[in-house]
């Protein structure tokens, strides 16, 4: 018995300690973050006096409006999200498919062809800025967002496929085996029995996907030449340079700048966030 409560009490003490450890961890990821979203309700005297002191007055409304004006955020959040949108759907189209077949279907060449995607992971994309902006110039994408958006799919695709292929093995040969001998082709039974089934990959993919795209600057400040379609990121920095000291200011088109992609977390939260669990009981 006193063996048993022994460990009873450090299997207790190991849980505590890894509460804590979280709980702290939580506190220091969330602090600059609360941080710039008390500021940004804070009044030009308030921010001043440094980022810890409790607002003697909030501007709820104020800081946002003038922030959203003056770093005419409206136009550049509309090009991020028109590549974001892009960027997704090409993205979650070509995984799909590709993932599918490289996990159900066997083919010559399949684990070469596979494992060389793999390898395009390891490309930094620096080494090939300069045959990628060739490229569009011949394909007639150059300075364009849609040349952009292509290029966030195809540099992101890797990683996409390797994901999709992982959630694809885990789906049981016999479900689809029973789909084929009910008279399904091939395409119904991707269309009637993966496809409803693929969601959570999808969620995930999404979260993905949509931050990598909406955080994306050096791509479109190389290939893209008019500033008016530059991407939100771009409307940030060149928000700060402009009012570096304007700290509630700055806070305000920060958090306009990451609202969508917050929306976009809490939206598919769930499917997301079971993905993960899933995956890693897998591993």
């Amino acid at each position: 018995m006193g063996k048993a409560k022994s460990y009873t009490k450090k299997q207790m003490l190991g849980k505590a300690l890894m509460y804590i450890v979280l709980i702290l961890g939580a506190i220091y990821t969330l602090i600059p973050f609360a941080t710039i979203i008390i500021t940004s309700f804070r009044t030009t005297k308030d921010s001043v006096r440094g980022p810890f002191t409790w607002p003697h007055e909030w501007q709820i409304v104020e800081n946002y409006i003038s922030a959203w004006e003056m770093g005419h955020f409206d136009r550049y959040l509309l090009n991020s999200i028109f590549m974001m949108v892009i960027t997704v759907i090409g993205t979650l189209f070509v995984a799909t498919l590709a993932g599918y077949s490289f996990a159900k279907f066997r083919y010559p060449g399949k684990n070469v062809l596979y494992y060389t995607l793999l390898l395009s992971m390891m490309i930094p994309f620096q080494t090939i800025m300069l045959p990628l902006y060739f490229i569009l110039r011949a394909s007639k994408l150059l300075n364009t967002l849609t040349g952009v958006a292509i290029l966030g799919i195809a540099t992101g695709l890797g990683f996409a496929i390797m994901m999709m292929r992982s959630f694809f093995i885990s789906l049981p040969d016999s479900l689809l085996e029973a789909a084929r001998l009910d008279g399904c082709s091939e395409l119904g039974v991707l269309l009637r029995i993966v496809m409803p089934n693929t969601f959570p990959a999808w969620a995930s993919l999404i979260v993905f996907v949509a931050m990598a795209s909406w955080n994306n600057l050096l791509a479109p400040m190389i290939y893209i030449f008019n500033e008016e379609k530059y991407p939100i990121p771009y409307a940030l920095y060149a928000f700060q340079s402009a009012h570096t000291t304007s700290y509630e200011l700055l806070s305000a088109g920060m958090m306009i700048s990451i609202l969508p992609i917050i929306l976009i977390y809490i939206l598919f939260q769930k499917n997301f966030q079971a993905n993960l669990m899933a995956g890693a009981v897998k591993g």
